[in-house]
């Protein structure tokens, strides 16, 4: 059973789009997904629409439309409002649950509905624990995506089911250990995230908390990739396409290049896959006093 896992990438998701363009080229088709955040946004497109090219083509074109204030409709006095208010985050909702909602199709409402089963991750603060859409056919899809891409302090958690559910990044940011739960056996892991690499020490407030998170959304894919290693009969495959990595969260102009990027960088790693359970390093151990080149570490949108 083959399965595509979709990292959270925030607004660096078209360079996902990109990469499963090239594997549908391939002829993958899945028999489920798994989405994380931006991801989920990706994957329920997919899902809704079907695992085809013509899929992710109409998917870009959405992407190549959005701008910040679709996401990020909020003045900078409303959002100084919303921090006096004690509102739980800088921006509402209502953008991003506007864009999910218009991108599904007529009569696509609930996980039942679509063409591609798919999984949706989201965390939940009042457990601290990773909750999974996707078992419950009847459960809203705009509310699940919308809550797995609900990323802590930049948009307002998602209230379902007495759950306070935020970005399923926050637990488990490259779900594969989801896909594994569910049978698969072939495992195509987009990652647009972080995926492993070394680099000098931290400096700075901003960096050594960046760092910290670095190495906590890390440790889910290499445990994810032991426990594959562990089960032979599991084979997990994690393209990593980390370009833009220095991008600004509300910085959308670079949709088109980021479309390309995934494409080739997709096109060429199916040239000549890495090897099941392999992360290759995204940087080298820089001499002291050099500086790593910003654009290969991952810096979560909210310490941007």
């Amino acid at each position: 059973m083959l399965a595509f896992v979709l990292s959270g990438a925030g607004n660096r998701g078209p360079l996902e789009v990109g990469a499963l363009r090239a594997l549908f080229e391939e002829g993958l088709t899945p028999d489920f997904m798994v989405g994380t955040s931006a991801g989920a946004i990706n994957a329920s497109y997919i899902a809704a629409h079907g695992a085809t090219v013509e899929a992710t083509e109409s998917l870009a074109d959405i992407w190549r439309e959005v701008d910040a204030r679709d996401v990020y409709p909020e003045h900078l006095f409303q959002i100084a409002w919303r921090v006096t208010s004690k509102d739980p985050s800088l921006f509402s909702s209502k953008g991003m649950r506007k864009l999910i909602t218009e991108a599904m199709p007529p009569g696509v409402e609930t996980f039942n509905d679509l063409q591609v089963p798919l999984y949706v991750t989201a965390t939940d603060l009042i457990s601290s624990r990773l909750f999974l859409f996707g078992d419950d056919k009847s459960a809203p899809l705009v509310d699940a995506v919308l809550a797995s891409a609900s990323v802590p302090a930049i948009h307002p958690p998602v209230e379902y089911a007495n759950l306070q559910l935020v970005d399923g990044g926050v637990v488990a940011n490259v779900a594969a250990s989801v896909a594994m739960d569910k049978g698969a056996d072939v495992i195509y892991a987009i990652n647009a995230s972080y995926g492993g690499g070394t680099f000098p020490p931290a400096k700075g407030v901003l960096e050594v908390v960046g760092r910290s998170i670095n190495t906590m959304v890390a440790q889910s894919l290499l445990q994810d990739i032991e426990r594959a290693k562990a089960d032979h009969e599991v084979d997990l495959y994690h393209l990593h396409v980390e370009a833009f990595q220095s991008l600004s969260f509300r910085d959308f102009s670079k949709t088109e290049e980021m479309l390309e990027v995934g494409y080739q960088k997709a096109k060429a790693w199916l040239a000549a896959p890495t090897p099941p359970f392999d992360v290759q390093p995204s940087a080298t151990p820089a001499p002291a006093g050099e500086q790593v080149d910003a654009a290969v570490e991952y810096t979560p949108p909210y310490l941007r």
